[in-house]
C-alpha cells in the first residue's frame, strides 16, 4: 500500500492504517525532533501532538507532495514551536524572578495545593485516558506494564499519554499561569 492509499484510509478513520503510519514514522520523527530541540521529552511530546492532530484533522488535511514530506515538515514546525515556547517560558521565568517583591519571595506554594490542582485537571480527562495517566504517573507503571494490564498496545499508551499531557497543559495553563511559572522554576532548578 502506498502513502496516498494509507492516508486515504486514515481519512476514513481506519485505525489500522493510522497504527501502520504511526509505527512506521514515530521513532524516526522523534529522532528528527530531538536533533533540533535536544530534549527527548519535548521531542516525544511534539511528535505525539503531531499524530494526535493528524488523526483529529485528517479529513481536512490535504497532502500534495508526499506523506513523508508532510510529516517531516509538520515535525519541524511542531518542534520549532516547542523551542519558541520553551524560550518564552525561560524569558518569563527570568523576568518574574528579577521583578519579584521581597515579600513574594517568602510565599510558598504547598505541594498539597499543586497536587489538588493537578488532580482537578486529571479528573477532566476522558475515562480511558485518565486511567492510563493514573497508572503511569501516580502508580508508577511502565508503558509495557500498563499495556499488558489493560490488554492494549504500547502505542495506544503513547497516544493516550500524549493526549493526557496536552489536555492537562491546556487545562492548567490558563488557570494558574503564575503557579506554572513558579512550578517550572522549581522543577528546572530543584527538580
Amino acid at each position: 500500500m502506498d502513502e496516498f492509499e494509507l492516508f486515504e484510509r486514515i481519512k476514513l478513520r481506519d485505525k489500522v492504517a493510522f497504527d501502520i503510519l504511526f509505527r512506521k514514522y514515530y521513532a524516526t520523527l522523534c529522532r528528527f525532533s530531538y536533533a533540533m530541540c535536544l530534549s527527548e521529552e519535548d521531542a516525544e511530546e511534539c511528535i505525539q501532538d503531531l499524530f494526535v492532530r493528524l488523526w483529529e484533522k485528517s479529513s481536512v488535511v490535504n497532502i500534495e507532495v508526499s506523506l513523508k514530506a508532510y510529516l517531516y515538515t509538520s515535525a519541524r514546525n511542531y518542534t520549532l514551536n516547542a523551542i519558541k515556547k520553551r524560550q518564552a517560558e525561560r524569558n518569563c521565568l527570568n523576568e518574574y524572578s528579577e521583578n519579584r517583591e521581597p515579600q513574594e519571595q517568602d510565599e510558598k506554594i504547598s505541594e498539597v495545593e499543586i497536587g489538588q490542582l493537578i488532580q482537578m485537571g486529571v479528573n477532566t480527562l476522558p475515562e480511558k485516558c485518565r486511567e492510563i495517566f493514573i497508572l503511569c504517573k501516580q502508580e508508577g507503571l511502565t508503558y509495557e506494564e500498563i499495556a499488558e494490564y489493560l490488554n492494549i498496545s504500547k502505542k495506544t499508551i503513547d497516544n493516550q499519554m500524549g493526549i493526557a499531557l496536552r489536555k492537562l497543559r491546556d487545562y492548567l495553563q490558563p488557570r494558574v499561569k503564575r503557579l506554572l511559572i513558579i512550578l517550572l522554576f522549581y522543577i528546572t532548578f530543584w527538580g
